[in-house]
């Protein structure tokens, strides 16, 4: 039990090793690229700073303003305790918001700071736009009427302080004026003068290139509303933040504090509606009054004259005291008459959405309830009129809840007339008990009374209104903002657009992302042989007996006896990882003294001629004897090394004609400070397979192991063709070439198979074409690794210039 659990630990610890190393492997794969990651990362980045440095700054401004309920003004009347009967001054943002946006008010901003020019100063990649004080010159259009939106932009250059040069880019129109003078081109009439509120030098503006463009009020209208965002702070607060973007802070935030003060002008002109409809009102009473009272004074002149009548005297008594009470009464309940039908007439002449007169004096709480009541609707309508239609569905609840109030109005006022009346009759009975009390006084003293009666009326009526129009005046002066700016315009220091922060760093992941892509793809597609650790992956259980580097062009194919290159030290690496691949001969006791070494490979062009010559002369070096036979008996390379014709005598002649020798094939001493012997493969059969099959070819195997220590056969490719599998038989062991850059580790599993079933003996894999370093190490993504070994073996010391060349 406790063997199982130690076994499943040292399993588990493996299979994470090996993970930790695939995964090192991973990253050092991509870290032999670090010099393209550096270049583009320094490409990329370099990119977004020029970017940056050319790239217009757009700033944010904002300002926050709060939305007052309204509370009524100035309360007129007097009237304590009342209470309206729906609360109309809550407030409806979204409806403010739409009328911030809305065009009367963005026109009103736009006149104000004459927004339709546009002006900027140009410098070497872009031009910045310049504001107010900054613009060293105006421009003045003449045909307002006529103007359309200006396509394009106009260039000004002033060569000098009186002269300076306009042109058009887009009509190449280009032509020199002086300042004040009227420019007549293009169907356009302007002039261009000195802007006498510039900051700077006018010296300092010569030779400096300008522009400017202008659209018509109507487009910028249009997109005025598109400019602004507008929103709530919070759920239920009355606090609306206001922003506006553009490359100017000042003018962001010029143009939001003039479209704050204009929409709080607006809000104060509506309020200020009520009062004023209510001052006109009474001067029309006023007016009026003033005839009638004119007329009862001259007639109590004219009775007095009349009757003779110096004064009056006073009643006496109780009787005449309670009449008296009667009549202040009466006098009370007919100024309510008058004023209530006076009232009732104004709402019968007017409009139906025209403001009513509020606060006149009718002593009657619950028709001033509704009067202040219709006027706040008929100013909501008006504000909702701004931005919709009548068939809004907003607009048509408006015009009902209105023609209810309306109604309400005259229902009451009929109402309280009849009770007027009713109090009137009543007064009038008693007065009339009393005036048969006054039955025995004077006839005259009786008429004077009613004349000194209607003149107490008129002249309280009078007095009033006068009061009245004092009070009105009063509430138009004063009536209270609309809103309360919470803050005012504030640019933020850092631009919205572009983020530095953002764009540097998208510089830099992209350019780390670029390289990477790219060798992603190119490590993902590529199935090219890279390195040891693939086939050491897919055949773990073949031994790899040599890693040979790439032959430089300057360098023989075939090495040298006294050689001390990379590639030579390979083949001698090779030389002896032979004695550990090759059986030994207790475990075949009719083994033949000659050693046969057969060299083959996957496909061709992957060097296992080269590496067969080059094995046979690093033997041969050793003082044994050697023989390399060419048995590629269909695409024959090896009389290429040794300048011969491909039809020269060889193994196909000698197992096609019996009376060949095996002697006569063997060619001595044809490579330079070598003994090797060499036998071709000679012409090319239309049967090398049937060929190899027969005794003549295991008499020639057999022929050479009796005379020579080892005998080296370059074989075809076994992916190709079945004649290695017919050789492999004669061989002791199996020399497996694969080549860096060239083989298809899909044919890895290819491989895998001639070792597990035996077709071929001793298979010990070597790895050709290896780059020794430089770009060649860097495309394959691997260097050869003996490079500071054999400078330490031969008592060199590698230079710098060498050491960094090499990674």
């Amino acid at each position: 039990m406790s063997e199982n659990i130690n076994s499943n630990q040292s399993t588990s610890v493996q299979e994470e090793l090996k993970s930790e190393v695939d995964i090192k492997q991973i990253v050092f794969q991509y870290l032999k690229y670090w010099p393209w990651f550096v270049v583009s990362v320094f490409i990329c980045l370099s990119v977004s700073f020029i970017y940056l440095r050319y790239t217009t700054r757009i700033y944010k401004t904002a300002t926050q303003i709060k939305i007052l309920k309204d509370e009524g003004g100035l309360d007129l009347s007097g009237l304590q305790g009342s209470a309206p009967l729906f609360d109309w001054s809550r407030i409806n943002l979204e409806n403010e918001m739409e009328l911030i946006k809305s065009r009367r008010i963005a026109q009103k901003v736009i006149n104000n700071l004459n927004l339709e020019i546009t002006y900027f100063q140009s410098g070497n990649l872009k031009a910045s736009e310049i504001w107010k004080n900054e613009v060293p010159f105006l421009v003045e259009w003449s045909n307002e009427e006529d103007f359309k939106n200006m396509p394009g932009s106009y260039e000004v250059t002033f060569t000098s302080l009186t002269k300076f040069e306009l042109y058009n880019p887009e009509t190449n129109f280009k032509k020199t004026f002086n300042p004040g003078e009227t420019v007549d081109v293009e169907d356009k009439r302007f002039v261009i003068d000195f802007n006498p509120n510039f900051d700077g030098d006018l010296k300092s503006i010569i030779d400096s290139p300008f522009s400017f463009s202008r659209r018509s009020k109507e487009s910028l209208e249009a997109s005025f509303a598109g400019s602004l965002k507008i929103e709530m702070l919070g759920e239920g607060s009355e606090i609306l933040d206001i922003s506006i973007s553009g490359q100017n802070p000042q003018k962001n935030e010029d143009v939001l504090n003039t479209l704050v003060s204009e929409f709080n002008e607006d809000g104060v002109s509506d309020k200020r509606l009520v009062a004023k409809r209510t001052e006109e009102f009474v001067i029309e009473r006023l007016a009026f009054l003033v005839n009638e009272l004119d007329t009862v004074e001259s007639g109590l002149v004219d009775f007095k004259k009349v009757n003779d009548l110096i004064t009056l005297e006073t009643s006496a008594g109780e009787i005449i005291t309670k009449s008296n009470q009667a009549e202040l009464k009466r006098y009370e309940v007919l100024t309510q008459i008058e004023l209530t039908e006076s009232f009732k007439e104004v709402i019968l002449n007017q409009d139906e959405f025209e403001l009513l007169p509020a606060n006149i004096g009718i002593d009657n709480s619950n028709l001033n309830t509704f009067t202040e009541s219709y006027n706040q609707k008929i100013i909501e309508r008006q504000k909702l009129m701004v931005s919709s239609t009548k068939n809004n569905p907003l607009i048509i609840e408006a015009n009902r809840i209105m023609k209810r109030l309306r109604d309400n109005i005259l229902n009451t006022i009929d109402g309280y007339i009849k009770s007027l009346n009713i109090t009137l009759d009543n007064i009038q009975n008693r007065e009339q008990v009393f005036d048969r009390n006054f039955g025995q006084l004077p006839e005259q003293e009786k008429q004077f009374r009613i004349i000194r009666r209607q003149q107490a009326i008129k002249e309280k009526l009078y007095l009033f209104l006068l009061q009245k129009r004092e009070e009105a005046a009063l509430s138009n002066a004063i009536t209270a903002p609309v809103i309360k700016v919470v803050d005012f315009a504030y640019t933020s220091d850092s631009p919205i657009s572009p983020k530095s922060r953002v764009i540097l760093l998208a510089g830099g992941v992209i350019g780390f992302l670029i390289p990477f892509g790219i060798l992603f793809l190119a490590f993902l597609l590529d199935t090219k042989l890279k390195s040891k650790d693939q086939i050491k992956f897919y055949l773990p259980n073949i031994p790899i007996v040599a890693e040979i580097p790439m032959r430089k062009k300057e360098e023989n194919t075939i090495i040298e006896s006294n050689e001390r290159s990379a590639v030579a030290e390979s083949f001698r690496i090779l030389r002896t990882n032979l004695n550990y691949l090759n059986p030994k001969k207790s475990d075949h006791k009719k083994l033949p003294e000659g050693q046969v070494i057969m060299v083959t490979s996957t496909t061709k062009a992957e060097g296992k001629t080269f590496v067969s010559i080059n094995l046979a002369n690093a033997l041969d070096f050793t003082s044994k004897k050697v023989l390399l036979i060419g048995c590629d008996l269909r695409n024959p390379q090896l009389h290429t090394y040794l300048d011969l014709k491909k039809d020269h005598i060889g193994v196909t002649n000698f197992l096609h004609d019996d009376s060949v020798k095996f002697k006569d094939l063997i060619f001595k001493n044809k490579m330079k400070d070598s003994k090797l012997d060499i036998v071709l493969s000679g012409q090319i059969p239309p049967n090398p397979a049937e060929l190899l099959m027969s005794e003549r070819f295991e008499e020639m195997i057999n022929a050479a192991k009796a005379e020579y220590n080892y005998v080296i056969i370059d074989t075809a490719p076994t992916i190709l063709v079945t004649d290695t599998a017919l050789i492999s038989k004669f061989a002791n062991s199996t020399l497996y070439v694969t080549r860096a850059g060239l083989t298809d580790i899909r044919l890895m599993p290819h491989i895998n198979e001639f070792y597990k079933d035996k077709k071929l003996i001793n298979i010990g894999l070597i790895i050709n074409g290896l780059p020794e370093s430089g770009i060649s190490a860097y495309k394959y993504g691997y260097t050869y690794g003996y490079a500071y070994g054999y400078g330490y073996a031969y008592g060199e010391t590698p230079s710098k210039k060498k050491f960094w060349k090499f990674w």
